[in-house]
Protein backbone atom coordinates (compact mmCIF):
# COMPACT_ATOMS: atom_id res chain seq x y z
CA UNK A 1 0.00 0.00 0.00
CA UNK A 2 1.45 3.30 -0.61
CA UNK A 3 1.83 6.21 1.71
CA UNK A 4 -0.23 9.15 2.26
CA UNK A 5 1.80 11.93 3.65
CA UNK A 6 0.35 14.05 5.62
CA UNK A 7 0.60 17.69 5.69
CA UNK A 8 1.70 19.37 9.06
CA UNK A 9 -1.29 20.62 10.93
CA UNK A 10 0.71 23.63 12.00
CA UNK A 11 0.78 24.80 8.25
CA UNK A 12 -2.55 24.18 7.79
CA UNK A 13 -3.85 26.29 10.85
CA UNK A 14 -1.44 29.12 9.91
CA UNK A 15 -2.84 29.56 6.75
CA UNK A 16 -6.10 29.58 7.99
CA UNK A 17 -4.84 32.23 10.56
CA UNK A 18 -3.72 34.31 7.91
CA UNK A 19 -7.00 33.83 5.49
CA UNK A 20 -8.71 35.39 8.48
CA UNK A 21 -6.73 38.36 9.01
CA UNK A 22 -7.13 39.02 5.74
CA UNK A 23 -10.60 38.75 5.56
CA UNK A 24 -10.55 40.99 9.29
CA UNK A 25 -8.17 43.69 7.50
CA UNK A 26 -10.67 43.66 4.04
CA UNK A 27 -13.48 44.07 6.53
CA UNK A 28 -12.26 46.81 8.90
CA UNK A 29 -10.84 48.82 5.52
CA UNK A 30 -14.55 48.53 4.27
CA UNK A 31 -15.67 49.95 7.81
CA UNK A 32 -12.92 52.79 7.57
CA UNK A 33 -13.74 53.79 4.50
CA UNK A 34 -17.55 53.69 4.99
CA UNK A 35 -17.16 55.80 7.94
CA UNK A 36 -14.63 58.22 6.57
CA UNK A 37 -17.51 58.53 3.35
CA UNK A 38 -20.31 59.54 6.39
CA UNK A 39 -18.11 61.88 8.04
CA UNK A 40 -17.26 64.03 4.98
CA UNK A 41 -20.93 64.21 3.56
CA UNK A 42 -21.72 64.96 7.19
CA UNK A 43 -19.02 67.99 6.76
CA UNK A 44 -20.60 68.72 3.09
CA UNK A 45 -23.70 69.07 4.77
CA UNK A 46 -22.73 71.07 7.76
CA UNK A 47 -20.78 73.29 5.46
CA UNK A 48 -23.72 73.88 2.72
CA UNK A 49 -26.12 74.52 5.88
CA UNK A 50 -23.04 76.95 7.38
CA UNK A 51 -22.78 78.77 3.91
CA UNK A 52 -26.94 78.84 3.66
CA UNK A 53 -27.31 80.13 7.15
CA UNK A 54 -24.72 83.08 6.20
CA UNK A 55 -26.02 84.05 3.46
CA UNK A 56 -29.63 84.44 4.86
CA UNK A 57 -27.60 86.68 7.59
CA UNK A 58 -25.89 88.31 4.72
CA UNK A 59 -29.75 89.14 3.46
CA UNK A 60 -31.39 90.04 6.08
CA UNK A 61 -28.33 92.22 7.13
CA UNK A 62 -28.83 94.01 3.62
CA UNK A 63 -32.86 94.10 3.81
CA UNK A 64 -32.47 95.88 6.89
CA UNK A 65 -30.09 98.15 5.93
CA UNK A 66 -32.30 99.11 2.95
CA UNK A 67 -35.05 100.04 5.49
CA UNK A 68 -32.74 102.28 7.07
CA UNK A 69 -30.01 104.17 5.50
CA UNK A 70 -29.51 105.17 1.01
CA UNK A 71 -26.65 103.73 -0.57
CA UNK A 72 -26.79 100.56 0.05
CA UNK A 73 -24.18 98.25 -2.06
CA UNK A 74 -22.81 95.22 -2.20
CA UNK A 75 -19.28 93.77 -3.30
CA UNK A 76 -18.89 91.98 -6.04
CA UNK A 77 -17.80 89.37 -3.63
CA UNK A 78 -20.84 89.28 -1.75
CA UNK A 79 -19.05 90.07 1.60
CA UNK A 80 -19.36 93.97 2.42
CA UNK A 81 -22.05 96.16 1.89
CA UNK A 82 -22.35 100.14 2.38
CA UNK A 83 -24.36 102.46 3.10
CA UNK A 84 -24.68 106.23 3.73
CA UNK A 85 -25.50 108.60 6.71
CA UNK A 86 -25.39 112.40 7.06
CA UNK A 87 -24.82 114.42 10.19
CA UNK A 88 -26.12 117.96 11.38
CA UNK A 89 -23.46 119.62 9.93
CA UNK A 90 -24.23 118.80 6.09
CA UNK A 91 -21.21 116.06 5.99
CA UNK A 92 -21.81 112.52 4.33
CA UNK A 93 -20.04 109.30 5.44
CA UNK A 94 -19.87 106.11 3.41
CA UNK A 95 -19.77 102.89 5.80
CA UNK A 96 -18.79 99.59 4.94
CA UNK A 97 -19.82 96.26 7.05
CA UNK A 98 -19.02 92.80 6.82
CA UNK A 99 -22.52 90.88 5.87
CA UNK A 100 -21.80 87.78 7.57
CA UNK A 101 -21.31 89.81 10.97
CA UNK A 102 -23.01 92.74 10.65
CA UNK A 103 -19.49 94.69 12.00
CA UNK A 104 -18.42 97.84 10.54
CA UNK A 105 -14.92 97.56 8.61
CA UNK A 106 -14.11 100.93 8.03
CA UNK A 107 -15.72 104.44 7.37
CA UNK A 108 -15.34 107.15 4.53
CA UNK A 109 -16.19 110.52 6.57
CA UNK A 110 -16.47 113.96 6.14
CA UNK A 111 -17.75 113.68 2.39
CA UNK A 112 -19.92 116.30 0.36
CA UNK A 113 -23.60 115.16 -0.37
CA UNK A 114 -23.49 111.63 -1.79
CA UNK A 115 -24.80 111.37 -4.72
CA UNK A 116 -23.72 107.93 -6.04
CA UNK A 117 -22.07 104.70 -4.42
CA UNK A 118 -20.13 101.76 -6.71
CA UNK A 119 -17.46 99.19 -6.01
CA UNK A 120 -14.23 99.45 -7.56
CA UNK A 121 -13.39 95.78 -7.18
CA UNK A 122 -13.73 94.16 -3.59
CA UNK A 123 -11.17 96.30 -2.24
CA UNK A 124 -11.92 100.11 -3.10
CA UNK A 125 -15.61 102.39 -3.35
CA UNK A 126 -16.40 104.83 -5.87
CA UNK A 127 -18.29 107.60 -4.19
CA UNK A 128 -19.59 110.71 -6.69
CA UNK A 129 -19.85 113.89 -4.35
CA UNK A 130 -21.62 117.10 -5.03
CA UNK A 131 -19.49 119.36 -3.52
CA UNK A 132 -21.83 122.55 -4.69
CA UNK A 133 -24.48 122.47 -7.11
CA UNK A 134 -22.92 121.89 -10.72
CA UNK A 135 -19.68 120.97 -9.34
CA UNK A 136 -19.44 117.07 -8.87
CA UNK A 137 -16.65 115.03 -8.08
CA UNK A 138 -15.15 111.03 -8.26
CA UNK A 139 -14.10 110.55 -5.22
CA UNK A 140 -12.63 106.69 -4.29
CA UNK A 141 -12.03 104.60 -0.68
CA UNK A 142 -10.41 102.16 0.79
CA UNK A 143 -12.28 99.54 1.92
CA UNK A 144 -9.43 98.18 4.15
CA UNK A 145 -9.05 101.71 6.08
CA UNK A 146 -11.62 104.18 4.79
CA UNK A 147 -8.47 106.54 3.53
CA UNK A 148 -10.21 108.85 0.84
CA UNK A 149 -7.77 109.40 -2.64
CA UNK A 150 -7.05 112.94 -1.92
CA UNK A 151 -5.46 111.76 1.50
CA UNK A 152 -3.63 109.10 -0.44
CA UNK A 153 -1.95 111.93 -2.69
CA UNK A 154 -4.38 110.75 -5.43
CA UNK A 155 -5.76 113.25 -7.03
CA UNK A 156 -9.63 113.29 -7.18
CA UNK A 157 -11.81 113.57 -11.00
CA UNK A 158 -13.72 116.99 -10.60
CA UNK A 159 -16.76 118.12 -13.12
CA UNK A 160 -17.28 121.58 -12.95
CA UNK A 161 -19.35 124.39 -14.21
CA UNK A 162 -22.53 122.02 -14.91
CA UNK A 163 -26.33 122.60 -14.38
CA UNK A 164 -26.62 123.27 -10.99
CA UNK A 165 -28.81 119.99 -10.88
CA UNK A 166 -25.86 118.06 -12.47
CA UNK A 167 -25.22 114.53 -10.58
CA UNK A 168 -23.41 111.17 -11.87
CA UNK A 169 -25.45 108.63 -12.63
CA UNK A 170 -23.23 105.77 -13.40
CA UNK A 171 -19.16 104.88 -13.56
CA UNK A 172 -18.25 102.30 -15.38
CA UNK A 173 -14.19 101.26 -15.68
CA UNK A 174 -11.86 98.60 -17.01
CA UNK A 175 -9.98 96.64 -14.78
CA UNK A 176 -7.11 96.04 -17.74
CA UNK A 177 -6.49 99.99 -18.96
CA UNK A 178 -7.80 101.83 -15.72
CA UNK A 179 -10.14 103.67 -18.07
CA UNK A 180 -12.78 105.26 -16.32
CA UNK A 181 -16.28 106.56 -17.76
CA UNK A 182 -18.78 109.05 -16.10
CA UNK A 183 -22.11 109.80 -17.37
CA UNK A 184 -23.39 112.67 -15.60
CA UNK A 185 -27.07 113.78 -16.16
CA UNK A 186 -27.49 117.48 -15.95
CA UNK A 187 -30.34 119.90 -16.70
CA UNK A 188 -32.36 116.67 -18.08
CA UNK A 189 -29.50 115.96 -20.57
CA UNK A 190 -26.38 113.77 -20.61
CA UNK A 191 -22.92 113.51 -21.25
CA UNK A 192 -19.90 111.14 -21.24
CA UNK A 193 -16.57 111.62 -19.82
CA UNK A 194 -13.72 109.45 -20.22
CA UNK A 195 -10.88 110.04 -17.05
CA UNK A 196 -7.20 108.72 -18.21
CA UNK A 197 -5.06 107.23 -16.40
CA UNK A 198 -3.56 110.69 -15.39
CA UNK A 199 -6.78 111.56 -14.08
CA UNK A 200 -7.51 114.02 -17.07
CA UNK A 201 -11.28 114.18 -17.85
CA UNK A 202 -12.33 115.27 -21.45
CA UNK A 203 -15.50 114.60 -23.04
CA UNK A 204 -16.93 112.05 -25.06
CA UNK A 205 -18.51 112.46 -28.58
CA UNK A 206 -21.70 110.36 -28.41
CA UNK A 207 -24.52 109.84 -30.42
CA UNK A 208 -27.55 112.29 -30.06
CA UNK A 209 -30.37 111.34 -27.42
CA UNK A 210 -30.85 110.87 -24.10
CA UNK A 211 -28.16 108.06 -22.59
CA UNK A 212 -29.73 105.65 -19.33
CA UNK A 213 -26.90 103.71 -18.70
CA UNK A 214 -23.17 102.93 -20.07
CA UNK A 215 -21.04 99.49 -19.21
CA UNK A 216 -17.63 98.91 -20.55
CA UNK A 217 -15.76 95.60 -21.18
CA UNK A 218 -12.95 94.54 -19.26
CA UNK A 219 -10.47 95.02 -22.01
CA UNK A 220 -11.67 98.37 -22.68
CA UNK A 221 -11.96 98.25 -25.95
CA UNK A 222 -15.89 98.69 -25.97
CA UNK A 223 -18.38 101.02 -23.79
CA UNK A 224 -21.97 100.44 -24.07
CA UNK A 225 -24.77 103.17 -24.15
CA UNK A 226 -28.41 102.60 -23.41
CA UNK A 227 -29.83 105.43 -25.53
CA UNK A 228 -33.16 106.64 -26.23
CA UNK A 229 -33.06 107.94 -29.85
CA UNK A 230 -36.30 109.50 -31.07
CA UNK A 231 -38.16 107.72 -28.89
CA UNK A 232 -36.96 104.21 -29.12
CA UNK A 233 -34.73 102.79 -26.49
CA UNK A 234 -31.00 101.19 -28.21
CA UNK A 235 -27.93 99.68 -26.83
CA UNK A 236 -24.98 101.38 -28.53
CA UNK A 237 -21.24 100.13 -29.28
CA UNK A 238 -18.55 103.20 -28.77
CA UNK A 239 -15.53 101.75 -30.27
CA UNK A 240 -11.65 103.30 -31.10
CA UNK A 241 -9.86 102.61 -34.29
CA UNK A 242 -6.01 103.38 -35.17
CA UNK A 243 -7.64 107.32 -36.12
CA UNK A 244 -9.54 107.41 -32.72
CA UNK A 245 -8.19 108.09 -29.50
CA UNK A 246 -7.59 109.62 -26.12
CA UNK A 247 -4.93 112.20 -27.54
CA UNK A 248 -7.72 114.50 -29.24
CA UNK A 249 -9.55 117.69 -27.49
CA UNK A 250 -11.93 115.03 -27.25
CA UNK A 251 -12.45 111.40 -26.25
CA UNK A 252 -12.97 110.26 -30.24
CA UNK A 253 -14.76 106.94 -30.42
CA UNK A 254 -16.85 105.29 -33.06
CA UNK A 255 -20.00 104.18 -32.34
CA UNK A 256 -22.79 101.32 -34.02
CA UNK A 257 -26.14 100.18 -32.79
CA UNK A 258 -25.67 96.63 -31.48
CA UNK A 259 -29.16 96.44 -30.46
CA UNK A 260 -32.62 98.14 -31.21
CA UNK A 261 -35.66 98.63 -28.80
CA UNK A 262 -33.23 97.17 -26.42
CA UNK A 263 -32.25 97.60 -22.97
CA UNK A 264 -28.32 97.60 -21.30
CA UNK A 265 -28.47 95.04 -18.87
CA UNK A 266 -24.56 94.95 -18.07
CA UNK A 267 -21.22 93.63 -19.33
CA UNK A 268 -19.55 90.48 -17.49
CA UNK A 269 -15.71 90.45 -18.57
CA UNK A 270 -16.31 91.13 -22.19
CA UNK A 271 -19.73 89.83 -22.67
CA UNK A 272 -22.93 92.01 -23.15
CA UNK A 273 -25.95 91.54 -21.50
CA UNK A 274 -29.06 93.27 -23.11
CA UNK A 275 -32.70 92.86 -22.51
CA UNK A 276 -35.25 93.02 -25.47
CA UNK A 277 -38.27 96.02 -24.36
CA UNK A 278 -41.68 96.27 -24.96
CA UNK A 279 -43.43 99.58 -25.97
CA UNK A 280 -43.22 100.94 -21.74
CA UNK A 281 -39.50 100.41 -22.00
CA UNK A 282 -40.07 97.20 -19.83
CA UNK A 283 -37.45 94.23 -20.46
CA UNK A 284 -39.12 91.45 -21.39
CA UNK A 285 -36.17 88.74 -22.20
CA UNK A 286 -32.47 88.91 -21.27
CA UNK A 287 -29.78 88.20 -23.88
CA UNK A 288 -26.23 87.31 -23.55
CA UNK A 289 -24.48 88.38 -26.93
CA UNK A 290 -21.37 85.71 -27.67
CA UNK A 291 -19.22 85.45 -30.97
CA UNK A 292 -22.22 82.68 -31.62
CA UNK A 293 -24.71 85.13 -32.14
CA UNK A 294 -26.96 86.19 -29.04
CA UNK A 295 -28.29 83.56 -26.45
CA UNK A 296 -31.25 83.99 -25.08
CA UNK A 297 -30.70 83.26 -21.48
CA UNK A 298 -34.45 84.24 -19.54
CA UNK A 299 -37.67 85.01 -20.92
CA UNK A 300 -39.68 86.97 -17.95
CA UNK A 301 -43.19 86.22 -16.91
CA UNK A 302 -43.73 89.58 -16.59
CA UNK A 303 -41.82 92.59 -17.67
CA UNK A 304 -39.53 94.61 -15.45
CA UNK A 305 -37.16 97.77 -15.66
CA UNK A 306 -33.55 96.84 -16.28
CA UNK A 307 -32.22 98.49 -13.34
CA UNK A 308 -34.37 95.38 -11.39
CA UNK A 309 -32.22 92.95 -13.41
CA UNK A 310 -28.84 91.88 -12.25
CA UNK A 311 -25.86 89.53 -14.00
CA UNK A 312 -23.41 88.36 -11.48
CA UNK A 313 -19.87 87.73 -12.11
CA UNK A 314 -20.87 84.30 -13.32
CA UNK A 315 -23.29 85.48 -15.97
CA UNK A 316 -26.12 84.20 -14.21
CA UNK A 317 -29.21 86.71 -13.40
CA UNK A 318 -30.95 87.96 -10.85
CA UNK A 319 -34.23 89.88 -10.76
CA UNK A 320 -35.19 92.22 -7.85
CA UNK A 321 -32.02 91.49 -5.57
CA UNK A 322 -31.74 93.02 -2.37
CA UNK A 323 -29.25 95.07 -3.31
CA UNK A 324 -26.92 96.37 -6.24
CA UNK A 325 -23.33 96.56 -6.72
CA UNK A 326 -23.98 100.41 -7.48
CA UNK A 327 -26.67 102.93 -6.26
CA UNK A 328 -27.24 106.78 -7.64
CA UNK A 329 -28.91 108.19 -4.69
Amino acid sequence: MGQVQMRPRGRRVGRRFLAIAALCTACESLFFYHLNHVLVSQQTASQREIQAAMHRRAQTEILQLKREYAGVTISPNGEYATYVTSDASGWDTVHVVQLDSGTQVSQATNLYPVQYVDWLGNAEVFVGEQRSPGNLELNTFYVSNGLQADETAASVPVFSNLAPDARIVKVTYSTETNDIFVLIDAGGSTAVYHVGTMETIQPVTVPPGYIKNIAMTQTGDNLYLEINQNGQWNVVRLYQTSQTSSYTAEFQMDWQTVKSNAALIGVVGNTLYYGTVNANGLVTAVYRQTSGGDELLRQLGQPALASEIAVSSTGSIALNPPALTNVEM
